[in-house]
């Protein structure tokens, strides 16, 4: 069995395993795609007595997500353009995109602790929100309102954002390509980036360069 013929039975096991999960309230447990993709790999490579150390799992979700990109591009009925920026994968659209980051085994599965912007600056709390996979903050300093959140990293889909009339520009804050800016006007835009296991987002009325800043300034709080 070839990698296209491995490929085209995960998907339609994947397509089964959806539909069953519509019709039971128990599913029957699977390895995802990209393991068995990186597994089979692995596998014929030790059998030739060959080792390679580009080929890792986090290389063959990259694979996977890209083969289903372009799957849904071909087949799908709305017209969208993919982009990739480090571990984001953008299905965009005219007014929205849909946003997919790469899960990986060292990312956080709870809340250990939960970050926020620092109150000795000046930002104070309007309300918040918090369930088992995500923190929402609104804060208000002066003028300037940002609602910062704090997500857990699951595999496939985050969600919606807003990029109408712009596009996502890569950043770089603890790692090279570990965020993204969206830039709506000149004093209003979104930042996305991975810290410590988890997915951050901060929005406002405020510029490229101070949410730059308030990103480093984000600390672990207590509420």
């Amino acid at each position: 069995m070839n990698i296209d013929e491995i490929i085209a039975k995960a998907l339609e096991e994947e397509f089964e395993e959806r539909v069953e999960q519509c019709c039971a309230d128990t599913k029957k447990h699977r390895f995802s795609l990209a393991y068995r993709l990186w597994e089979y790999k692995t596998i014929r490579d030790l059998r030739k007595n060959q080792h390679n150390n580009l080929w890792t799992l986090r290389k063959a979700r990259h694979v996977v997500t890209a083969i289903i990109i372009v799957t849904s591009m071909l087949i799908g009925t709305t017209v969208y353009a993919a982009a990739v920026i480090g571990r984001y994968y953008f299905n965009t659209n005219p007014d929205h995109s849909r946003l997919f980051i790469e899960n990986l085994s060292s990312d956080k599965t709870s809340f250990e602790e939960y970050y926020g912007l620092p109150e000795e600056d000046g930002w104070e709390i309007i309300d918040r929100y918090i369930d088992d996979t995500e923190l929402l903050v609104n804060y208000r300093n002066g003028e300037k309102k940002v609602t910062f959140g704090q997500r857990i990293i699951t595999e496939g889909t985050i969600g919606n954002i807003n990029t109408e009339k712009t596009s996502p520009e890569s950043v770089s804050l603890y790692e090279e390509n570990d965020g993204f800016i969206l830039v709506f006007h000149e004093d209003w835009c979104a930042l996305y980036w991975i810290y410590g296991g988890y997915l951050f987002d901060l929005n406002g009325n405020i510029t490229k360069t101070k949410a730059i800043n308030l990103a480093f300034s984000t600390k672990i709080i207590n509420f």
